[in-house]
């Protein structure tokens, strides 16, 4: 194997990985918002039903389970996105 071949698999490979860790981080950014918006309008159960109410209360806490890792991964990308723009 010549260091020409092995070169251009690592380039690939690399330019491959940070596609898709981009799609990655714009997929779980797009799920977090989708989730900080539910959270938002299932908090808003006044003059509802009691077993709505319930429900909703239910909904609440399941979506905060979920925002936890999003929004620690969100703040994973911001700080990687400020480190690369302050390296350059």
């Amino acid at each position: 194997m010549s260091v020409f071949t092995v070169t251009n698999t690592t380039v690939v490979v690399a330019t491959g990985s940070i596609g898709i860790a981009i799609g990655l981080g714009a997929i779980g950014t797009g799920i977090l918002i989708s989730a900080l918006i539910a959270k938002e309008l299932s908090t808003s159960y006044e003059g509802q039903k009691p077993t709505l109410k319930e429900r909703l209360k239910s909904l609440t806490g399941s979506l905060n389970i979920a925002i936890t890792p999003l929004l620690m991964i969100f703040m994973l990308i911001v700080a990687v996105k400020v480190m690369e723009v302050l390296s350059t």
